[in-house]
């Protein structure tokens, strides 16, 4: 039996793929774990603003992107000459909808955004929008880079 780890530009061409655990990407660890401090009121002011820093530098290490990027008004005109504002929000849907698995979604591309007790990470809420566009396709600028190093790991 042959088995494929897929291609870095499409991971979900693959017939068996070992999931990516995004928790143990090094800069999602570090923004869930501020996230994770920021939510139970455990951060000093100096931290908080730092926090929006830390988040766009994780967010264009992991896509190329912040999630500033995606919003309608930023985006490239070749984007804008695709999808109508609503279109384009219609691509994010997905991140409100409630689901059993949280992961259930995701698993579809091979990754997993939960945490050790099977809850969505904290930070599927500031990395949603960047993470749809790059498994997607639709901004030209994002992508998965955590995936490439992952697939040359793999093989």
């Amino acid at each position: 039996m042959t088995f494929h780890l897929g291609t870095r530009g499409n991971l979900v061409d693959s017939w068996l793929m070992t999931l990516i655990v995004f928790r143990h990407l090094p800069a999602v660890a570090a923004v869930e774990r501020q996230l994770a401090l920021h939510a139970r009121d455990r951060l000093l002011d100096d931290e908080i603003d730092e926090l929006p820093h830390l988040i766009d530098d994780a967010s264009r290490e992991l896509f190329g992107i912040t999630a500033n990027d995606t919003f309608y008004p930023a985006l490239p005109d070749a984007v804008h000459a695709r999808y109508g504002r609503a279109e384009w929000e219609a691509n994010f849907d997905i991140l409100g909808d409630y689901s059993r698995d949280p992961n259930a979604h995701w698993r579809a591309f091979g990754l997993d955004l939960c945490c050790e007790r099977g809850d969505t990470l904290h930070c599927v809420e500031v990395f949603g929008r960047q993470l749809v566009c790059a498994l997607h396709g639709l901004h030209p600028n994002a992508v998965l880079a955590f995936a490439d190093t992952n697939a040359a790991q793999a093989a």
